[in-house]
């Protein structure tokens, strides 16, 4: 059990330390609710398994992706995974373990490959894109 927790803790996030960067999950998207269809639509909250502990700040900017399966249809071969970039957040709050982000920029539409949800969501890897110091 204590190694599966280690082996959990490791997969949620990762240091590169190639790059220098940390890496995370979303863990929770939300959306305050409107009172009325006159009222524009709230923006959407990004809750990330990144804080202070990571060396994480407000107003630091994470860039959102997600890994795709690709399969190689000419040769009936191996499967390849491709990294497609989804946007860009940008830190409001930070807690010790947790944070929160909100869309900074987007991607065009036109510009994803064809997946089933182009939108953010629960287990899009995040990785920190402005310089920090690692603790």
């Amino acid at each position: 059990m204590k190694h599966f927790i280690s082996i959990l803790i490791l997969a949620t996030v990762w240091v590169d330390t190639a790059h220098g960067t940390v890496a995370g999950t979303i863990i929770q998207v939300a959306r305050r609710l409107r009172m009325s269809y006159s009222e524009p639509l709230p923006p959407k909250d990004y809750f990330i398994d990144l804080g202070e502990r990571d060396g994480l700040k407000v107003g630091d900017v994470i860039e959102a992706f997600r890994y795709v399966p690709v399969p190689n249809r000419m040769a009936s071969g191996d499967w390849h995974v491709m990294r497609v970039s989804l946007g860009e957040l940008k830190v409001k709050q930070v807690g010790e373990s947790t944070s929160v982000a909100r869309f900074e920029k987007d991607r065009e539409i036109n510009a994803l490959p064809a997946m089933d949800y182009q939108s953010l969501m629960l287990g899009d890897q995040v990785i920190l894109k402005t310089g920090l110091p690692f603790k």
